[in-house]
């Protein structure tokens, strides 16, 4: 009976090695910044008109809420029926 030279018994770890390596290439752009949200940059201070944009913002922001407010009042009233 012929003995395997030791490389055989052992196997080559590059095929692994690379796939590893795939492995975590993947896996880092899969979880870098794509669940992140983007922050706002805000208004620049000597912007001209920056108190008429921060009051217009304020009342998208307000008009949104109660947007999402008044929907859940109405689901709520359809589950009730």
């Amino acid at each position: 009976m012929v003995m395997k030279s030791k490389k055989e018994v052992q196997g080559d770890t590059e095929g692994e090695r690379a796939q590893q390596k795939k492995a975590n290439e993947a896996k880092k752009l899969r979880l870098s910044g794509k669940n992140k949200a983007e922050k706002d940059p805000g208004i620049p201070n000597n912007w001209p008109l920056k108190e008429q944009e921060l009051k217009t913002l304020e009342a998208r922001r307000t008009k949104a809420i109660e947007e999402l407010e008044q929907n859940k009042a109405e689901r709520k009233e359809r589950l009730n029926e």
